[in-house]
């Protein structure tokens, strides 16, 4: 059987957690898992000629014992001759915001290993997640309902976060400790009962174990299958992303038609993946939340809203599926699907735009009278909305042979810029088709080949034809 030391190092050449030379900065909590992978990364670096440096974080909560374990790991650190980052929260510093206290302990402590790789100059960061963490995350994934994405685990890499121990198991880690004779702390939470994941350890897992005593190579081996199926589909999911979506400030864009047409396993990852956009995380987003999503954006109709966690909004309608924050996406912001014909109110612009569409070769206006403008119903791409002004928006106004910024058009103008988000531009999965009362984009005019128009009609708030 291969020693632990070889299987370490057969897990970091097999997923590319780490290179020869490295500044490797190791996340120590004084605990089994964290003294382990410390010294088995300074044994293995003596070939791979890696820079280590410690981080310990004293998160404030358990009084003495954390002092002493913050004490125990800057004695260790400096009898091996290592660099030790370290820092101390305020009691209370840790706040419940939409979750846990481990949640919140969880982010303060990668935020804090990042910012000690940061000062140090060092490119990865190293845990002691180990198999049976591995396995404890697979059924603890289980009991939520998760699919390949939850229940792939935790990953060997992710950014500057590597994982050196997933291929050992617990008390393979506590024979090297016992071995070499290397002192470590014992945390007494992880024997209360409180928490979920020490149920999982302590309760569930050995009555698995009971059925097959496997279960935790079993669950590892899940895992693994999962991120290899999971990290397949995504690759499909990315590339769907980077054809379809179009992203705004504070905003995610995807096209009704094409997303309507997608396998539910590829929509529902569109769906995550806005939401992530919008938000920069996707905790509190259960799949409840995304069903919802999926549902209404599959459904024809008129507009419908969803409101869902941490301040995301969902709108479906005029053939898009916009996500974006309730800032973005608030309660009276301009934004309206259209239909026609018929007339479609802008209280916003203070107006409403009457829509008509007529057929044949003869018998039809070839320009725009007075309020109106005509446009080529056959250029249009897709379902059409009224929207306000954002970043990046261009047409292309009759006799420029270019595209120009809708900002720009605005400016001169005069409109303020307070008032800019007031100015309705009509919108098809092309792109900007008319800044309403100013430009029309070249694509849309109409031409000698025309046979069906779309004429739209500004009718101001109070009033008739605009003239």
């Amino acid at each position: 059987m291969k020693g632990i030391l070889e299987r370490v190092q057969e897990t970091i050449r097999r997923h590319g957690l780490m290179d020869r030379r490295d500044r490797v900065l190791v996340a120590v909590s004084g605990g089994p898992d964290s003294v382990a992978l410390l010294h088995i990364l300074l044994e293995l670096s003596v070939s791979w000629q890696w820079e280590i440096a410690a981080a310990h974080l004293h998160h404030g909560l358990r009084g003495k014992e954390a002092d002493e374990d913050l004490a125990f790991t800057a004695r260790m650190v400096e009898g091996l001759g290592l660099p030790l980052f370290h820092r101390v929260l305020a009691p209370g510093e840790l706040r419940r915001e939409g979750g846990s206290l481990q949640q919140a302990a969880r982010k303060a402590r990668y935020a804090f290993l990042e910012g000690a790789l940061e000062r140090w100059g060092g490119r990865r960061i190293a845990l002691g997640h180990q198999a049976d963490d591995q396995a404890e995350t697979v059924v603890s994934a289980l009991l939520r309902g998760a699919g390949t994405r939850g229940l792939k685990g935790m990953p060997y890499r992710r950014g500057a976060v590597v994982r050196p121990l997933l291929d050992i198991g617990r008390q393979e880690i506590l024979e090297y400790l016992q071995a070499r004779s290397i002192p470590f702390r014992e945390d007494p939470s992880n024997e209360e009962m409180s928490y979920k994941r020490n149920r999982i350890r302590h309760q569930l897992l050995p009555v698995m174990t009971g059925f097959n005593r496997g279960a935790r190579d079993l669950l590892h081996r899940t895992a693994r299958i999962c991120m290899e199926e999971d990290d397949f589909l995504q690759g499909h999911a990315d590339a769907l992303w980077n054809e379809m979506v179009e992203l705004g400030e504070g905003i995610v864009d995807i096209p009704a038609h094409g997303y309507r047409g997608l396998h539910p396993a590829m929509r529902r990852r569109l769906l995550i993946k806005a939401y992530e956009e919008v938000r920069g995380e996707c905790g509190g987003l259960a799949f409840r939340h995304v069903e919802a999503m999926d549902r209404l954006a599959s459904e024809q109709g008129g507009e419908r809203w969803l409101h869902l966690p941490g301040g995301v909004r969902l709108v479906v309608g005029g053939g898009r599926i916009i996500l974006g924050s309730s800032e973005a996406l608030a309660p009276g912001c301009l934004y309206r699907p259209v239909a026609f014909p018929g007339e479609t109110p802008v209280p916003e612009a203070r107006l409403s735009i009457r829509w008509e569409v007529l057929e044949g070769t003869t018998g039809w206006p070839r320009s725009a009278q007075g309020g109106s403008v005509c446009m080529d119903l056959d250029a249009l791409r897709g379902g059409l909305l009224l929207r306000g002004p954002r970043p990046g928006d261009r047409l292309r106004p009759k006799g420029l042979k270019g595209t120009r910024k809708v900002q720009d058009i605005l400016v001169d103008r005069k409109i303020p810029r307070r008032l800019r988000w007031r100015v309705p531009l009509l919108v098809d999965e092309a792109g900007v088709v008319w800044v309403v009362g100013n430009e029309l984009d070249q694509r849309v005019r109409l031409r000698p080949e025309t046979r069906r128009i779309l004429i739209a009609t500004v009718i101001p708030e109070g009033g008739t034809r605009a003239e």
